[in-house]
């Protein structure tokens, strides 16, 4: 009889789940305090963050989630820019989070940091993180 409930209860759990997730080609709204607490305790957990970096990062992130989410909103009032402006602008905001973490992280846990980006660019496939979109599906 347990077993029986037990099944059940996580049936209706997955399938609630399911039903909650994007569908194919659908995209979450993009949230910046989730992105940064995301980042923050990812980034507690892997390079031992006290609680004060922890603090510094997670604004950091959710600084640069406003301003990820203002350009998508500016991008998508039909103000086009061409890739390369947005490529190059994309360069500089990474370089200049990057400055801001090196002034928040130790050297050792810097160091950390660019290895974990570096196996993350592996993964994913190369240094701007793929086939130049041969792998996502295609948009309707």
């Amino acid at each position: 009889m347990k077993k029986i409930l037990f099944a059940a209860v996580a049936l209706i759990f997955s399938v609630s789940i399911f039903a909650q997730a994007p569908q194919r080609g659908e995209r979450r709204e993009f949230k910046p305090e989730e992105m940064a607490t995301r980042m923050a305790d990812g980034m507690k957990k892997e390079l031992n963050l006290n609680d004060e970096q922890y603090k510094s990062v997670y604004n950091l992130y959710l600084k640069r989630g406003e301003e990820m989410k203002a350009r998508r909103n500016k991008g998508q009032q039909g103000q086009q820019v061409n890739r390369e402006a947005r490529r190059e602008e994309m360069k500089k905001s990474q370089e200049a989070m990057n400055a801001e973490l090196k002034k928040i992280l130790t050297a050792e846990q810097y160091t950390k940091y660019e290895e974990m980006l570096k196996k993350q660019r592996q993964r994913q496939g190369g240094p701007r993180g793929g086939q130049g979109g041969a792998g996502r599906p295609p948009r309707n």
